[in-house]
């Protein structure tokens, strides 16, 4: 459970946030969430939708042809849109980190582990080598890596990839950031290794007091690890509130459709078939007018081809951007899966 009392500003508020490309529609558009110090929030939705697009908007790594747009960024209160590449990157690792999907591309194969955590801390922190390499050290046993004095010496392609990432994690807390954005970070990685990745960053987040933004598919890693779930659909929040609130209770057909598509069993010892939702998340020059998730939804009638709904927040802060919401229905839906 979150730490933080609410007394304190957010370490992350993202407020109606733009990401595109020019001219052409933007890619992610009334994108608004808030972290908090002690919190974890679980960003999901499915592929496409801008997740990774926000947490890279964060850290001010979006890539040259994509920029913010609109929106604010504010970073322990600090507006960081606008400023130089030199004041981001010690932002980056100072006061936020990020886990990457993939540690074996975001390591450097031709440098050894300790040296390439040993970089990244006298990159923000004014300490000799010898102290660089010795926090090197110390980071590796918090991550629980075996052996850690023979690994300060091994390359990336010499690991596991549990091993991996838990490096890469070493790495994005090694300046001790307020704000720890982890995409997709348990990716690839067999079942037993991804609870040990998970229980890894949750204490760290305990431990640490961190803000932690949590990107992924995976409803029930949401619910193990997360105190708030920001769902996304096509580039903006479309529910968002208490974990058990919205997983219990979900109240946007689309959330709804995301938990009915998990597999609750096997088929053949009796557990329904699986349902999915119709149709694919459409290109941002794609997305029809009104509601962007009319041409998918079970519950749609006239007015969602026409008018955009607003996000709006109820009982216990569980705010819904539809017109319809499922609990508000009497009617069974369409089928889900055609």
């Amino acid at each position: 459970m979150s730490l933080n009392t609410g007394s304190e500003p957010p370490i992350l508020q993202i407020d109606k946030l733009r990401i595109g490309q020019g001219t052409k529609a933007p890619i992610v558009e009334q994108m608004s969430l808030e972290v908090r110090r002690g919190e974890t929030v679980g960003l999901v939705g499915e592929s496409g939708c801008g997740k990774s697009l926000t947490a890279l908007s964060v850290m001010g790594l979006l890539a040259g042809n994509l920029k913010v747009v609109g929106g604010t960024i504010r970073l322990g209160g600090e507006e960081i849109q606008g400023l130089s590449q030199r004041k981001l990157r010690r932002l980056r690792g100072e006061k936020m980190g990020m886990i990457f999907q993939e540690p074996l591309t975001a390591l450097n194969p031709v440098m050894t582990i300790g040296a390439q955590i040993a970089e990244m801390v006298r990159a923000h922190r004014d300490v000799s080598r010898k102290a660089a390499h010795e926090r090197a050290l110390e980071l590796l046993r918090l991550v629980k890596i075996p052996d850690p004095e023979e690994r300060l010496g091994e390359y990336p392609h010499q690991m596991s990839g549990g091993m991996r990432q838990r490096v890469v994690i070493a790495m994005a807390i090694a300046c001790n950031p307020a704000l720890l954005i982890a995409d997709e970070p348990t990716t690839a990685l067999d079942v037993t290794v991804q609870a040990q990745i998970l229980e890894l960053l949750a204490s760290l987040q305990r431990e640490e007091n961190l803000g932690l933004l949590m990107i992924t598919h995976d409803l029930d890693v949401v619910r193990l690890v997360a105190d708030r779930i920001v769902v996304m659909y096509a580039g903006s929040v479309v529910e968002e509130g208490a974990v058990e609130a919205v997983l219990d209770n979900p109240r946007h057909p689309y959330t709804l459709g995301l938990i009915s598509a998990r597999p609750t069993g096997s088929f053949a010892a009796g557990a329904p078939r699986l349902a999915d939702i119709r149709g694919s998340v459409p290109a941002p020059e794609d997305r029809p007018a009104g509601c962007v998730f009319r041409d998918r939804c079970p519950y749609a009638q006239e007015v969602c081809a026409t008018t955009r709904p607003m996000l709006e927040t109820g009982q216990g802060g569980h705010a819904v951007r539809c017109h319809f919401p499922v609990d508000r229905q009497t009617d069974a839906p369409k089928e889900l899966a055609q």
